[in-house]
């Protein structure tokens, strides 16, 4: 098979031997994405660590020191709660999520699901999250490209510790422009009013974790933190696959 199939790199884009994969429980972007990627980019990859933000999670540049509010947070503290992400949007990271969310390739949804819930299991003890929600995209969007990505990566978890997944937990009933190549503030805008409850009151109370595939500003998880904690929700999360610098 590797010699009439070979393996293309999703990262450099080589040819390289797929070699067996073997049953094991470490979950680590090398492992679970071997399928996907040569030996020299699977180790292409930062590790979302500490010394970050206690709240919405963006790493430090210095590597010294004890998690803390970064300067912005101090400013405008927000919606959610705290935000964590697996690991830095660059290299062999940025390389699978992209080709997941643009060239629809769906196989990676459950190896990247896979890191995703490690870090879920990391970050939040079992018992403190009650949903499960990813965000959503416009129905206009959904048709397009066939799939929510983020959805995708939370189809198959299993063992969530009481959690419920919820997929149309949230509506987006405005279709807004990408916020790709958007500023700050263009983003907070662009965003603004774009989410609805899909049955008020079904996050009341209740413990929301929110999921997406990268935070960048934060623009969009904001406005869905807000919507939800006007219907009710206790507290909102964030968890993403990766985090913009």
């Amino acid at each position: 098979m590797n010699a009439v199939f070979p393996g293309r790199c999703l990262g450099c884009g080589h040819l390289f031997y797929r070699e067996a994969m073997e049953n094991t429980d470490t979950v680590d972007f090398g492992t679970t994405l071997a399928p996907y990627f040569c030996p020299r980019c699977r180790a292409r990859w930062t590790a979302v660590t500490s010394p970050l933000c206690s709240r919405c999670g963006i790493v430090f540049k210095s590597r010294e020191g004890q998690d803390h509010l970064c300067g912005r947070c101090l400013e405008r503290p927000g919606a959610f709660t705290r935000a964590r992400a697996v690991g830095i949007y660059d290299q062999s990271l940025r390389a699978a999520v992209q080709a997941l969310k643009f060239n629809a390739m769906v196989q990676l949804a459950p190896s990247l699901g896979r890191l995703l819930r490690h870090a879920y299991r990391h970050h939040w003890p079992v018992g403190d999250i009650d949903l499960i929600a990813p965000v959503p995209l416009h129905p206009r969007r959904f048709r397009q490209r066939g799939f929510n990505q983020s959805y995708l990566l939370i189809a198959d978890w299993r063992s969530t510790g009481g959690a419920m997944v919820v997929r149309d937990l949230l509506d987006r009933h405005r279709d807004t422009q990408p916020q790709t190549g958007l500023d700050r503030r263009q983003r907070r805008i662009n965003i603004n009013r774009a989410f609805s409850i899909r049955r008020p009151g079904q996050s009341a109370g209740r413990r929301v974790l929110l999921v997406d595939d990268v935070l960048t500003t934060g623009a969009t998880v904001e406005a869905c933190a807000r919507v939800l904690l006007k219907d009710g929700a206790r507290r909102v999360d964030v968890l993403t696959l990766a985090r913009a610098l």
